[in-house]
């Protein structure tokens, strides 16, 4: 009995399946790959076995998807309904250019604050944070602002901060850090169908 997959999304020429019950097999993954691979119908393949998902581009539609996955026996494509998008009304007119300039009214108004904030505690005396606090700055550096010189300067901090043995913010920081690390640097791996497998019979490579 074939596995049940269903249709997650679906747009022109891309389509999303998930076949939970085989989520975490990379064996059925890969081999589900190398099966669907071969049609020129289909034109990029990858799957998630973490997810338990397959992004499949094509050229076809998907009742000839559907045949495909189930002459090769790789999974039962479900009749699945897909709501059609939902529509929003329409903004009044200025509408988002209101949003808009609120939206940068809010975000001066807390750069003002955290200035502030910034200033008045360095006055205290409480001008450095604990290395891990420096370190995070230096992560965020890089992956949000891509500035390397201010990532190296905030590195430079944390060293500095280890050295005077102050390394270890507090746990409610320790802990959000951590998932927000996990968050941006979490995501699974995924199998793509090679490149070079374009029709139903490919020859092999000589190497």
């Amino acid at each position: 009995m074939l596995p049940k997959a269903t249709v997650e999304h679906t747009m022109p020429g891309r389509l999303r399946v998930k076949v939970s019950d085989f989520r975490g097999d990379v064996s059925y993954f890969h081999s589900a790959i190398e099966k669907l691979s071969n049609y020129p119908e289909i034109a990029g393949l990858r799957a998630n076995p973490m997810t338990g998902s397959f992004i499949i581009e094509h050229k076809t539609d998907l009742p000839s998807i559907r045949k495909f996955a189930a002459d090769d026996e790789v999974f039962d494509l479900q009749e699945t309904f897909l709501p059609p998008p939902r529509r929003e009304p329409p903004a009044p007119s200025g509408g988002r250019a209101d949003d808009r300039n609120s939206a940068l009214e809010g975000g001066r108004a807390t750069l003002i604050g955290l200035l502030g904030l910034a200033a008045y505690q360095a006055t205290r005396g409480h001008g450095l944070g604990p290395a891990t606090e420096n370190f995070w700055n230096a992560f965020g550096a890089l992956r949000i602002l891509k500035n390397p010189t201010i990532a190296l300067v905030f590195g430079g901090l944390g060293i500095l901060q280890l050295t005077r043995g102050l390394w270890a913010g507090s746990a409610s920081s320790l802990l959000f850090y951590a998932f927000v690390v996990r968050q941006l640097s979490g995501s699974s791996p995924e199998m793509q169908a090679p490149a070079n497998r374009t029709n139903r019979n490919p020859k092999t490579s000589s190497d």
